[in-house]
């Protein structure tokens, strides 16, 4: 997310990032633990968002978005703000997905709406400041995971080619696809007998956008590993869109992620031959994404 985000500020996009995982890796990609503990982790992550939902006031994401150019001052010339992340949202997700239950089918279906459009309906302020938002999410199809989808047009899919993963995207694309039926069939149930919330509750359409084929496996130049070669081929048969392989991995980018900012930013001149490789590759990738995501 960290370099697909750079990448789209880099062309002149305004870019924000929501850190959805309780992880963090996205947040602290771009600056130290102890210095987001000190000055962000009380009063400026999402948690503060979702805590001011649980106190019935009125939720906003302007005051917690950090400029990151306010970190690093290497990326001055870029509009790119990110949303942190804190390990307190696992108890944010166990409460939303508790809220969701009502004495009545429409007490219910109110209830569903609310909890699964909180941050759409808070990013609806922010429309007008960003060309685009990208949402880390954890790996799981919670709460946190389904306010995200309902927010977003489209979701994109890193993967590796193996057994475990191809099932994992095919459980991923059916959860989804299940997920925005039942929300649909929910609205329309309460939207006939609630007409005035009907924009507030917009229907949900959110498709997959592709797959990024990560930690591939080659050999002699270019040619696959033959189980890796069956999972691609499984993917294509079901009409998944597969961005370019991501095939040169390294460590070296993920030592000090702090220290120069995303590696698709690196400057060639700094970096070995075989990392200029890596950054050619994750700016192949992000005009790939811009394409395909119409930016």
């Amino acid at each position: 997310v960290s370099n697909l985000a750079a990448y789209a500020a880099s062309q002149g996009k305004r870019v924000l990032m929501i850190d959805l995982d309780p992880q963090r890796s996205l947040t602290l990609s771009f600056m130290d633990i102890r210095k987001w503990e000190k000055k962000y982790e009380k009063t400026r992550t999402l948690k503060n968002f979702f805590d001011t939902i649980r106190k019935n006031k009125q939720p906003s994401l302007s005051k917690l978005i950090i400029h990151v150019t306010d970190i690093l001052s290497s990326l001055d010339d870029l509009q790119l703000d990110l949303i942190s992340s804190n390990l307190e949202l696992i108890d944010v997700d166990v409460t939303l997905a508790s809220s969701i239950y009502g004495s009545n089918d429409d007490i219910s279906a109110e209830n569903f709406l609310r909890c699964y459009n909180h941050l759409r309906l808070a990013l609806r302020a922010l429309e007008n400041n960003y060309d685009l938002v990208l949402i880390d999410c954890p790996p799981n199809f919670y709460a946190l995971v389904k306010n995200a989808i309902t927010a977003s047009d489209y979701y994109i899919v890193p993967s590796k080619l193996d057994y475990l993963s191809k099932l994992g995207v095919d459980h991923l694309d059916k959860s989804v696809k299940k997920y925005i039926e039942e929300y649909n069939v929910k609205r329309e149930v309460y939207i006939k007998n609630n007409p005035d919330y009907e924009a507030e509750y917009q229907g949900v359409a959110t498709d997959i956008l592709g797959i990024v084929p990560t930690m591939v496996d080659v050999w002699r130049g270019d040619k696959l590993m033959a189980n890796c070669s069956r999972f691609y081929s499984h993917l294509q048969e079901k009409n998944y869109y597969l961005f370019q392989w991501i095939r040169n991995n390294s460590n070296f980018f993920g030592v000090d992620p702090v220290q120069a900012g995303p590696a698709v930013l690196r400057t060639t001149e700094t970096v070995t031959d075989a990392h200029q490789k890596i950054i050619k590759e994750l700016q192949e990738l992000g005009q790939e994404f811009m394409t395909r995501a119409g930016i």
